[in-house]
């Protein structure tokens, strides 16, 4: 074999050099990796190859602190491109530690054959490779250090780990060869480029589909092979279950509140509040929540957003201006001041939609989003009202201020009460414009609005006479990214998105299919690690797994009734509502 090696596949006898160095190097970024994934890794030491030239001896090591080999990659992994050493060395010994292994020395003999050993010696690697070349009388210009740099420089452009040297003229200290590392300051995406040429396919697997879906985007934009991941089935399979079973970090520390509207049917009925314990409503308390009652009006208080902020929900009485804040650990609660809306004429119905609950950072301050629309009784031309001053327009509450003010921004068709979120400084919710669909999305600190239209994922061409109007929509958070969940009227099959930049509707990315689910009406909300809430068609309540496609029902049953899924976590701070 060795023979057939050195007559057939390399022409350029300088060649084994590249090689055993892009193996050096791919030992050092499986390394790096592991670091990443595993504590058992504690050491940061530099990673780096070395070669050490020693003319008297006639040899030449090239050595790396990677992963190392396990014996049986010595038996059956060397590849073809380690046998090229042999176009200029009539004997190789290789000595490798894996961190998880014994040491071992593989020896080639002249008569081609090699025998591999357990290491017993006292001198032994921490962890890596150590390749030492017996070269043979006529290829001494490999001992020469111009040569071993003039190799590097042409061969070895790629490598991004620094390549140190060694000889008699270098003495007592380690020269760096591959210069170009150390005269420039590689930006990323000039090092990506440069790991996309010779990272292993499969160390690249490994990397990539453990990436959030925005860095894999970025990391396509690359490496053409990277960006066609997204349509390999193996791949996406795998970067579906991280991206569901990893717990985010927007979990931690919560736990949910179950919010159930007043039954319809049932005169009188109030909202109520639950705690839950786990994800099971059995182990569940009512909580004694600020539950106002106005004669005249609906029973029902609801909770804007589907998250607390700093320990605050906001909630709101249905149909009413009236808007509170409260803390569920303190019991401290605070009542918005009125709005001017609140002087309108008797002959105008007002109607009020909340729309959003968020943090202004830059500020220390919560604020609170809804549209204000007036609807005239009578004749609005008898009544010697100008229709510009009824127009409908958004306001905005300032906790810091007390105060109510009108927004600038446009009118849209919001969707439902679940369909709305707070998330790093932005409030968002859906919208309806025509036959478009939008994502607004609302920057509390700068109080500037972005849309992004919303993908139709749903295949057209199955259903006869396709109308826009029968879409049904959800937006969530799906392990603490905005993701969208869209179906057809009547059917039981789901498409959710998840999108990776606002205001960008070629950056939402279809990520899941499922069903057809006939037992499952429509999604209320979600948990962690891709637990979401669905309304069975008899009215019950039912968690369903992303990862295992199984619904597991919570014996409750919420017909009638307008229900919200809250993940709520206690506030770290003293800030209080009431200053």
């Amino acid at each position: 074999m060795l023979s057939l090696v050195k007559k057939t596949f390399y022409s350029n006898k300088g060649i084994f050099l590249r090689e055993l160095i892009i193996n050096a190097s791919n030992a050092l970024d499986e390394i790096q990796f592991e670091r990443l994934t595993k504590t058992n890794i504690l050491n940061n030491d530099e990673l780096i190859v070395r070669l050490i030239i020693h003319k008297a001896n006639k040899t030449l090591s090239i050595i790396d602190n990677g992963i190392g080999m396990t014996k049986a990659d010595l038996v059956d992994n060397l590849g073809v491109g380690f046998y090229s050493t042999y176009l200029v060395a009539h004997k190789v010994i290789l000595t490798s530690k894996h961190n998880d292994h014994d040491q071992y020395i593989w020896e080639s003999q002249p008569s081609s054959s090699c025998f591999l050993t357990t290491d017993i010696n006292d001198q032994r690697l921490p962890r890596g490779t150590k390749i030492t070349l017996f070269l043979k009388d006529d290829q001494s210009e490999y001992l020469e250090e111009t040569t071993i740099k003039n190799l590097i420089s042409k061969d070895c452009q790629q490598i991004t780990h620094p390549i140190y040297l060694w000889s008699e003229n270098t003495k007592d200290h380690w020269k760096l060869i591959n210069i170009w590392l150390h005269d420039q300051e590689m930006d990323n995406k000039f090092v990506a480029q440069n790991l996309g040429k010779h990272l292993p396919d499969h160390l690249a697997f490994n990397i990539l589909f453990k990436l959030s879906l925005k860095s894999l985007k970025r990391f396509g934009c690359i490496c053409k092979s990277w960006a066609l991941l997204l349509e390999n089935p193996n791949f996406m399979n795998l970067f579906y279950n991280n991206f569901i079973s990893n717990q985010n970090s927007y979990f931690d520390d919560s736990s949910l509140l179950l919010c159930l509207g007043p039954n319809y049917d049932q005169y009188n009925d109030e909202s109520s509040l639950y705690s839950l314990f786990g994800m099971k409503f059995q182990n569940s308390t009512i909580l004694n929540w600020p539950n106002p009652r106005i004669e005249g009006h609906s029973p029902g208080v609801y909770i804007l957003g589907s998250s607390s902020i700093n320990g605050i929900i906001c909630l709101y009485l249905e149909a009413t201006d009236i808007v509170y804040l409260w803390n569920p650990s303190t019991n401290e609660c605070k009542v918005t001041a009125p709005s001017p809306v609140s002087d309108v004429r008797y002959d105008f119905d007002v109607v009020i939609e909340y729309e959003g609950f968020g943090y202004d950072i830059a500020r220390d301050d919560y604020k609170v989003i809804r549209k204000i629309g007036y609807y005239a009784q009578g004749n609005l031309v008898e009544n010697n009202h100008n229709e510009w001053e009824y127009d409908r327009f958004w306001e905005i509450y300032s906790l810091r201020s007390n105060s109510w003010r009108k927004l600038n921004i446009e009118f849209l068709n919001c969707q439902g009460i679940n369909n709305r979120f707070y998330l790093e400084g932005m409030c968002h919710w859906l919208c309806n414009n025509g036959d478009e669909g939008y994502l607004v999305s609302f920057d509390i600190s700068n109080e500037v609005c972005y849309t992004t239209l919303t993908p139709l994922d749903i295949p057209t061409k199955t259903y006869n006479d396709f109308n826009f109007c029968l879409v049904m929509r959800h937006l969530f958070l799906l392990n603490g990214s905005i993701a969208l969940m869209s179906s057809y009227k009547d059917t039981t099959i789901f498409y959710i998105s998840i999108l990776v930049e606002v205001g960008k509707k070629e950056t939402w990315t279809k990520l899941f299919t499922i069903g057809p689910l006939p037992s499952l009406s429509f999604p209320i909300g979600t948990s962690n690690m891709g637990n979401i809430l669905f309304e069975t068609n008899d009215g019950e309540l039912a968690w369903f797994d992303l990862r295992t496609n199984l619904i597991e029902k919570l014996g409750v049953n919420v017909q009638n009734r307008d229900c919200q899924i809250i993940l709520y976590k206690k506030s770290l701070s003293n800030r209080r509502i009431n200053t």
